[in-house]
């Protein structure tokens, strides 16, 4: 536990100290105040209602997915720079195991992550609090402008004065200096009401937007997991697409796997892979019931423990796995060719899904859809491997690379050219073909760039 503790407590501290933590906190500060003039513009007889709701959920909708980029960027951050400078490697070479390291990594982001998600919170109350003004009579809430603006102006005041007095370092300064001061005006606005009045406290924050926070942060738990399995094995930019893949299909799980779940085994497998984020979204339940019944509570509390421990159960095995000697070499891959395997073995997965559907679903057997799904799957499975080879450099898979996409260019510029010579034309015929073609160019353009070339060890003057 000692050794969880100071890893975890490391990880903390290198997250909140990181400028794009501090940044995207104050960016979402501004979103969240902004979203109080673009609030009043619902088209309805009871406006004043319609237009609260609405700020309601605009600023449920930015937290959601600032709380998953703070995720993402921090759990990334975080273990890539482990790995890159060897503290890792410094780590687990004393008597301090993977699991534990990535526990304890685990829980600082999560931590560190849910101090950015509470500020985050304070800042919507307040707008909550202060109401739409849709009619120019409709009063001013003083009390959360002047105690919200001066809590914000005194932690910059504290930050920059204990920077520059003591040293102190700047975000992470802060960061503890918004959570206290941010904490005690909130506390204040609780108790003042417009015109500087006493009011129980509370007074003006709907009791089911609390609730619908505390359900979220579930789902901010899951993002800061999925963000670290994901970073065990990926650089920033990938982990920060997977989780904004999972989020996006995650947010629609219902719609997305819902009307095939019952037909297509494999949709329904994905489905149980996939988070259903409806479960940390109370919205519907509230605006139709009126209250969250203590079930639909308990199960998402317990569907989120389980997914995360999942999740950090991947990600163990991820990292038991991973070479931490030879990541000079691996960090030394260019970006764009580490985009382009990625994509590939992408779409090696889409195309095995798409064998496999056809194979699980027995109205859709024939001679040709039998064959089709086994050359999809015999194609993702030599396109996974070709698109491995090209990520680590084999020279093999750059001529294969080389010659697919110069191909593919050739032949889409003379179907743009000569129409007629391709399928019969749509509207959609052209597009697709002149997308098809630019992406082919794309990739020709990275396979002769100076670093690339350099990558699968041609000389480069």
């Amino acid at each position: 536990m000692i050794k969880l503790w100071s890893i975890g407590r490391n990880a903390f501290l290198q997250t909140i100290r990181q400028p794009v933590y501090t940044v995207m906190v104050l960016v979402t500060f501004g979103l969240l105040v902004f979203t109080l003039p673009f609030s009043g513009y619902t088209m309805s007889t009871d406006y004043q209602k319609t237009d609260q709701q609405f700020l309601e959920d605009l600023g449920l909708a930015t937290l959601r997915v600032s709380s998953l980029l703070i995720a993402a960027f921090s759990a990334s951050g975080v273990l890539r720079r482990e790995i890159e400078e060897k503290t890792a490697l410094i780590v687990i070479s004393k008597p301090v195991s993977r699991t534990v390291f990535v526990l304890g990594r685990f829980l600082g982001v999560a931590a560190a992550v849910a101090v950015a998600y509470y500020l985050c919170c304070l800042v919507l109350l307040m707008t909550v609090r202060h109401r739409v003004m849709p009619a120019q009579s409709d009063p001013i809430d003083w009390p959360v402008i002047v105690l919200g603006f001066s809590a914000l102006g005194l932690t910059v005041l504290t930050a920059m004065l204990g920077n520059l007095w003591f040293g102190w370092q700047f975000t992470s300064t802060g960061v503890r200096a918004a959570v206290v001061l941010l904490t005690a005006a909130m506390i204040a606005i609780g108790f003042v009401g417009k015109g500087w009045r006493i009011v129980p406290f509370g007074f003006g924050i709907p009791s089911q937007v609390l609730l619908e926070l505390a359900m979220m942060l579930l789902a901010v738990v899951i993002f800061v997991a999925l963000a670290v399995a994901a970073s065990a094995r990926l650089g920033q930019a990938m982990t920060l697409g997977v989780c904004t893949a999972v989020f996006v299909v995650g947010s629609a799980h219902p719609q997305v796997f819902g009307p095939w779940a019952d037909e297509v085994p494999v949709v329904r497998v994905l489905g149980w892979v996939v988070p259903n984020l409806s479960h940390f979204y109370p919205q519907d339940d509230l605006r139709i019931a009126g209250a969250v019944p203590l079930g639909v509570v308990g199960f998402a509390l317990l569907y989120g423990a389980l997914y995360t421990l999942g999740l950090l159960a991947l990600a163990v095995s991820l990292f038991q796995t991973r070479e931490l000697e030879a990541q000079a070499a691996a960090a030394g891959t260019p970006g764009l060719v580490n985009l382009l395997a990625w994509a590939g073995r992408a779409g090696a997965v889409v195309a095995a899904l798409a064998g496999l559907v056809v194979l699980t679903v027995p109205r859709l057997y024939s001679t040709a859809s039998l064959l089709a799904a086994a050359g999809l799957i015999v194609g993702a499975a030599a396109g996974w491997l070709v698109w491995a080879a090209f990520g680590y450099g084999g020279r093999w898979s750059y001529w294969l690379v080389l010659a697919a996409s110069a191909a593919g260019a050739a032949a889409g510029t003379v179907l743009l050219i000569s129409p007629h010579l391709g399928p019969r034309p749509d509207v959609a015929t052209p597009v697709l073909i002149a997308t098809a073609t630019a992406l082919a160019a794309a990739v020709l353009v990275v396979l002769f760039l100076p670093k690339t070339r350099r990558h699968f060890g041609f000389a480069v003057r």
